[in-house]
């Protein structure tokens, strides 16, 4: 049931006795704060310490991470692997940011067992003597990964004698085309004899499943935590609000405005829109920060790092987000442009309310023509209710619109992201309920400061 507790009954202690988890483990997991184990981790922890090939399916902040880290460590203690050996396990992740989240879980459990570990992620440099020496236990996410492996400018990765392959966020890894292709070519780089595999995710799909006997050739050991629970948890509160295209931005700017002492995650569906929006609203002195793909790895580190350790705060950022980034002490999640697929509503809301006790607010922007969205969350199993807003938002919208005409570069990001808001409807997975031919351009566009539509669509660059 939704909102239940996800801890069990049992310790740490007693997943030692039972022998399935050694004494180092045990102790460093006590000291970062960790006394009993999650349902997911008490269903999985045995199934992957007997080698199954294992789907981990559990809602988001249910503690999927330590539920395939602690038996892969295990499991390489076991057997005595040595860094002599090359890599023994080896987690991709479909973002930088998750795949270094992921690390620093990992590093005190291998740290205690003398495990070397490897971080490989987009935008970093590779250098031959860190990928020749490799590590036991290697994150990373797909693209830098195939370079390594593949032995691209004399590099490789030593894999001969791995024995644990792990997809994290698989259904992430596997809907993207160029991540699929990826996964299908370090698969057929790595040992096909003795490596056990592990799909984790908090949705999966049968595309997902089917694609992934396909590229990982084997069937899975299915593991959940909940059997027929909602995929999101009452700990989060969630609501949605119907709002005019042309009163989005007022609105928005309102609601944030008696947030600003809250940490507040907003998604939106382009980078353009981030920088818009972020632009705009620093201007309204509002604490704004933003984080997008599309910037180099030291900015986007930079900006994670910093939100990471805010007690409040307002990030501005895209689906990059919306996927394993554990934050703590985030109060709202607001879902500003709806959500790609359905599914990608769950997984944003699901970083606030993570953990035991932690509770959250979830709110979504839709337009009146979308209200049919909220049938398909609660067809899904999804508990939300409708807010009404009352107030005045002509004052804010003067600001807005004063700020794109005056501006020359806000005015510019105003129309790359209006172009890119409109388009977004065009590839909607849900296009009956999301319909382009629903917008009416002259209300979207004063959501974007403008009068009017800037120009044609297609003539914007």
């Amino acid at each position: 049931m939704a909102g239940s507790s996800i801890l069990t009954n049992h310790t740490l202690e007693w997943v030692q006795e039972k022998g399935l988890c050694s004494q180092p483990s045990v102790t460093v997991l006590t000291k970062l704060g960790f006394q009993k184990l999650t349902n997911i981790q008490q269903q999985a922890i045995p199934k992957l310490l007997a080698k199954k090939n294992a789907f981990l399916h559990a809602r988001t902040g249910s503690g999927k991470t330590l539920a395939f880290l602690i038996p892969t460590v295990e499991r390489l203690r076991a057997m005595k692997f040595k860094e002599l050996h090359g890599v023994g396990a080896l987690i991709i992740s479909p973002t930088r940011e998750l795949a270094q989240q992921i690390s620093l879980v990992l590093k005190p459990l291998a740290d205690v067992h003398e495990f070397s570990t490897l971080t490989l992620i987009g935008g970093t440099k590779l250098t031959a003597m860190a990928i020749q020496n490799g590590a036991t236990l290697v994150v990373g996410t797909p693209g830098i990964l195939l370079k390594a492996l593949s032995g691209q400018d004399n590099m490789c990765l030593p894999i001969c004698n791995l024995k644990i392959l792990i997809l994290d966020e698989a259904d992430s890894l596997l809907d993207n085309e160029s991540n699929t292709q990826y996964l299908r070519k370090i698969c057929s780089l790595l040992p096909q004899d003795e490596v056990q595999k592990v799909l984790v995710s908090a949705t999966v799909t049968p595309t997902c499943m089917k694609l992934a006997k396909e590229v990982l050739k084997t069937d899975f050991f299915y593991v959940t935590a909940e059997k027929n629970a909602s995929p999101t948890t009452a700990q989060v509160k969630q609501s949605y609000v119907l709002v005019n295209a042309s009163d989005r931005l007022p609105m928005l700017t309102t609601i944030l405005q008696t947030l600003r002492k809250k940490k507040v995650i907003i998604f939106l569906n382009s980078c353009d829109s981030v920088r818009f929006h972020h632009k705009v609203l620093s201007h309204l002195q509002l604490p704004v920060l933003y984080c997008v793909g599309k910037e180099k790895q030291t900015r986007r580190s930079s900006m994670y790092m910093k939100f990471l350790e805010l007690k409040q705060g307002i990030l501005l950022t895209t689906g990059m987000a919306e996927r394993g980034w554990d934050i703590p002490g985030i109060h709202w999640i607001i879902q500003y442009d709806p959500p790609h697929k359905p599914e990608k509503y769950i997984h944003r809301i699901g970083r606030t309310g993570r953990g035991e006790g932690r509770v959250g607010r979830a709110l979504l922007f839709l337009r009146p023509e979308e209200n049919k969205f909220i049938e398909v969350l609660k067809n899904m199993e999804v508990q939300i209710e409708q807010l009404e807003f009352l107030g005045d938002l002509k004052e804010i919208q003067k600001k807005i619109d004063s700020l794109v005409l005056n501006d020359a570069l806000i005015r510019l990001r105003a129309k790359l992201a209006f172009k890119k808001f409109v388009r977004a409807y065009q590839c909607h997975t849900l296009r009956d309920i999301f319909s382009i031919q629903s917008l009416n351009l002259h209300e979207v566009c004063r959501a974007f400061g403008f009068t009017k539509p800037p120009v044609e669509l297609g003539q914007l660059t």
